[in-house]
């Protein structure tokens, strides 16, 4: 038999060899077409071991034994989390724009004018340019909330034999799947009732449903069998959600008002 070459990294194949010694690659490659790129994607999601919509399942029926599994060394069986997490939260992003009640990016010219002075026209357009970038760049937002979300249960659970590094990978499914519950529920609801007084009680009872869902999340992860154990992991999802707010929070306060009195900008969320 002649050797055949690999196509991928040039390495010479031996007889009745299938897949490359160097990287693995199968030495039977076909010409792109439609249907192979059709039959390839539908593969990649569907497949048995390691689609997205078997890493789905798992992670809403046993999120903390799927995250303890990959973090002990079942890479393959999984979907890669760093690419679940790019296309959910592209599809939040897609989600949040569709279902926003903040659709108009320009300064309304009847508000500007009911504003008497001209700090207070700037921290009017700088809150619509908050507005905006969360509605855009909700993806950006989730990833500083990962490490920020591990870190405090890191804090927590460090007696624990997660190091920090484990704890960042595992919420990395955790936060990307519960972003998921705001893209198909919470989201729509808010569009929904845009407008009514029941609007900003879907994002409080989102915030309600992700700490429960850490808690699920962690008390399967630790393998923890008390309810003593669920009362505190528990406290601990719900304190982790609650200082991500507070830091967001800041951080907008912060680049509206620019000074020492950036605080009131929570007095203002809280009417």
């Amino acid at each position: 038999m002649s050797e055949t070459i690999c196509l991928n990294c040039q390495a010479e194949s031996q007889p009745f060899q299938k897949f490359c010694s160097q990287c693995g690659q199968t030495f039977a490659t076909h010409r792109l077409t439609l249907p192979h790129f059709i039959h390839d994607l539908f593969h990649a999601l569907t497949h048995a071991d390691k689609g997205i919509f078997y890493l789905l399942k798992g992670m809403a029926t046993k999120p903390g034994v799927v995250a303890r599994e990959y973090i002990a060394g079942k890479r393959k069986k999984y979907f890669n989390p760093f690419t679940f997490f790019l296309i959910l939260m592209g599809l939040y992003v897609f989600s949040n724009t569709i279902f926003s009640a903040q659709k108009n990016i320009e300064p309304s010219s009847q508000v500007l004018a009911k504003i008497p002075t001209e700090e207070g026209r700037l921290k009017y357009k700088r809150g619509l340019e908050v507005s905006m970038f969360m509605l855009k760049h909700g993806n950006i937002v989730a990833m500083i909330a990962v490490p920020f979300i591990a870190f405090i249960a890191w804090l927590f659970y460090r007696k624990n034999r997660y190091n920090y590094a484990e704890h960042l990978t595992a919420n990395l499914m955790f936060v990307t799947f519960s972003n998921l519950v705001f893209t198909l529920l919470v989201l729509p609801l808010q569009g929904l009732y845009r407008g009514s007084p029941a609007f900003g009680y879907f994002v409080y009872g989102g915030l309600l449903l992700q700490a429960i869902y850490y808690t699920w999340c962690y008390y399967q992860l630790m393998q923890y069998r008390s309810f003593g154990k669920l009362v505190k992991v528990f406290l601990v999802s719900a304190l982790a959600i609650f200082l991500w707010s507070i830091f967001a929070m800041s951080l907008m306060g912060l680049y509206i008002y620019r000074n020492a009195h950036f605080y009131e900008f929570f007095r203002q969320m809280s009417r």
